[in-house]
This record gives structure tokens, sequence and C-alpha cells, in this order.
């Protein structure tokens, strides 16, 4: 049939229906039974704060400092991260950020990150290319990263479970370590991390209560440093499995403004990371407002 046909015909099945009930004794018409939906939403808004027990950032216990030079485990980070996301369709997201974080205890650590994000969705799956710049403000280095991500959400046949398995590789554009000394960048230029994560949403109780496991292993290309007793510098970048670790995560739904979030972690390297104990466990909690 051809399309002109089409639209007359369902046209006119249209007309039909409004003036005449759709069952008897019925009274309403097709008009009076439309349900108009609520335009969709093209933007959002969200604004978290948090604290975690250890600055962990890809498998590497970031502020490990200590008294006279000496390592200790670590300290704490407080953190305020501001997004702002965009819809201009259904299936595509552009969400551009900020997050800013402060050591917390021995370390007057500072850092503020930049990002933008497009995600596009089919489905259950979702791709999405990014950039990310870094900028540590007590030294004045900073970097440029790039990263692609593809993840695909199963549905569980009971209880509304959800297990989502996430590619995610980042690439460091730069500027390179090598300029450290001179305020610039933190790791080599043309390095990169792949980080392959699953996650599970298990809902307790309605949409209000969930718990949110995951495991994650990343392996790393020149991007992290392990200690080498041997180099001038005490360490090397190396490329290799990073580490493996998992968490458990507890979402809390307090209205459809404000969430609350927990989790506890653990993470296993060998690799000998920089900093870091072969075996480190740390948590922490945010709130979040939702607009």
């Amino acid at each position: 049939m051809k399309l002109a046909t089409k639209i007359l015909v369902v046209a006119g099945m249209a007309a039909m229906l409004v003036t005449k009930p759709l069952l008897a004794g019925d009274g309403k018409t097709f008009k009076d039974k439309v349900v108009v939906e609520e335009a969709r939403k093209w933007w959002g808004a969200s604004l978290s704060t948090g604290w975690d027990s250890l600055y962990m950032f890809r498998g590497v216990n970031v502020l490990r400092f200590g008294d006279s030079g000496k390592q200790s485990y670590g300290s704490s980070l407080y953190w305020t991260q501001l997004n702002l996301s965009f819809m201009p369709t259904a299936n595509d997201t552009i969400t551009l950020g900020s997050w800013m974080a402060f050591g917390i205890g021995r370390t007057s650590y500072k850092e503020l990150d930049l990002t933008a994000n497009y995600t596009h969705t089919f489905g259950d799956l979702a791709l999405g290319v990014g950039y990310t710049f870094y900028y540590y403000l007590a030294s004045e280095l900073y970097q440029n990263e790039l990263n692609a991500t593809a993840a695909y959400t199963f549905h569980l046949p009971w209880d509304s479970i959800t297990v989502t398995p996430s590619l995610t590789y980042f690439f460091n554009l730069g500027p390179d370590y090598h300029n450290f000394d001179r305020g610039t960048g933190a790791v080599e230029t043309a390095s990169s991390y792949l980080y392959a994560r699953v996650d599970s949403n298990i809902p307790l109780y309605k949409d209000i209560l969930a718990l949110a496991p995951w495991i994650g292993f990343g392996t790393s290309f020149d991007f992290n440093p392990k200690v080498d007793d041997s180099s001038s510098s005490g360490f090397e970048f190396f490329t290799g499995a990073n580490n493996l670790e998992m968490g458990l995560g507890l979402p809390i739904k307090i209205n459809n403004t404000i969430s609350l979030y927990a989790y506890g972690a653990y993470s296993y390297q060998w690799y000998g990371l920089v900093g870091t104990n072969p075996s480190t466990f740390w948590g922490g909690a945010k709130v979040t407002f939702s607009f």
C-alpha cells in the first residue's frame, strides 16, 4: 500500500473513533481516552558531595603520605561534583561535569577535574566517548585524557535484577611526565588504561533500597608506576595486569530529588604499585541532589 493511501486510511479511522464511543456502553470517545504524555525532559542536573576513606584511583592509593617521608596507609578525601546533562534525543546524552577534591589529614592535596561525555543507547547497549581534564592544584600538574566505553545491561527474569558488564579504555594525551619538575604532566604521554567491570543492581525494597555489587579488573599500558629500586627515580611505568577490585554499594532513594549511597571496597595488586599495599580496603559515602 502506498504511503499516501496509508495516511488516508489512518486519518479516516481516527476521525471515526473521535466521534464514536470505543465500546458499547463506555460513553467515552477516543479523544477522551488519549493521555497526553508529559513532554520529554531534555536536560538534567545533579550535585553530589561525598567522602572516601582513601583516594583509590585505578588501583593506586594516591594520597599515601606519612611523617618524615615514610609511607603510611593514606589519607581520606572530601569531594563535590556537579553534572549537567542534555538529551537532544531519547537515545543521546551529553554530560558536562566538574569534580573538586580535597585531601583530609596529613595532605593538602587538591584536584579539579572537568569532563565532557557523550553517550548513545541502542536499547540495552550504551556506547560513549569522553574527555577529562585533570588539574592538580597543589603541584600545578595537569593531564588531558580521552575515553571510550561500551556497556550492556542484562535484565534477569526475577525481581528486576540487572547485570551490566562494561569496558572502558582511557588514553592520555599529555603532557608527558618527563616535564614533572616544570609543572606539567604526571604520567607518560600516549599511556593508557583498560578497565573491565561488571555491575549489578539487586532491589531490596521497591525502588528505595538496593544492593549494588561490582567487580573490576584493570590493565596498565605504561600508565601506572611500580616500585623499581634500580631506577634513579625509584619507580618505572609498566604494562600488564594492574589490579583486581570488588565492592558492594548501598543506594538509598529518599525522594525524587535526594539519594544516598554508601560502599565498601577491596583491591588486590601484585605489581608493587607505588604507594599501595598489596591488599587495600576502603569505603565511603555520598549524597546526591538530582534535578
